[in-house]
């Protein structure tokens, strides 16, 4: 199974008429280096799983880092993603698995990270539709929902994106028939100083696997 998850999309509502509209205000808000938590559940091979990652992000430079918490089989791993790879560091084995980014998965989660910090990306896959507004505990948000083009591992998604400072604060993934395959919140978010050299540090004397 292949999920697609990602992360991240003040002014007035009357302005917020359309999709292409609210991830403008997005990729305008994170220009700047951030940091976030994602916490939530996802369908595991075995059934409803906990996940939890450390979210770090130079939007400018298109690099992200992604360290996995929860569930216990990726505690210790991390992905890195950059402009043409996505890196994925295995704790167990000491490995750095690189990868093209259009086709890189985490390895033991089954989905691609490539959108967790990229809303434009996220929405070539997936076609979404500004639906409304919700008002969730971090403030009012729009809701918008879409079916996935192609085979992504889920068929439907509900992402929820925060209207005072435009970013996505919730993902809902689901099968054709409504199942929910990941329910994600982004929590903890905060503006960091960041540096490239720290998102792509990685073991030294981890094996690099290209694949």
């Amino acid at each position: 199974m292949r999920l697609l998850l990602t992360l991240f999309l003040v002014l007035a509502p009357a302005l917020a008429q359309s999709v292409e509209g609210i991830l403008d205000r997005v990729e305008k808000n994170l220009t700047e280096p951030w940091q976030a938590v994602v916490r939530g559940t996802f369908q595991g091979p075995s059934g409803p799983e906990e996940l939890e990652a450390r979210v770090y992000a130079i939007p400018k430079e298109d690099l992200f880092r992604i360290e996995f918490l929860k569930p216990a089989s990726l505690e210790g791993n991390f992905t890195v993603i950059t402009a043409k790879e996505v890196w994925n560091y295995l704790y167990l084995t000491n490995q750095v698995i690189i990868s093209p980014r259009e086709r890189a998965q985490v390895q033991g989660l089954g989905f691609s990270p490539q959108t967790f910090g990229d809303p434009r990306a996220l929405a070539k896959e997936v076609s979404l539709r500004l639906v409304g507004e919700e008002r969730l505990p971090e403030g009012v948000a729009w809701k918008l929902v879409g079916q996935a083009k192609g085979n992504q591992g889920f068929a439907q998604l509900e992402l929820y994106v925060l209207k005072a400072d435009p970013r996505p604060v919730r993902f809902l993934f689901r099968d054709e028939g409504g199942k929910v395959l990941a329910d994600l919140k982004v929590v903890a978010f905060r503006r960091a100083n960041l540096t490239p050299a720290a998102l792509k540090r990685y073991p030294k004397d981890a094996q690099v696997v290209r694949r």
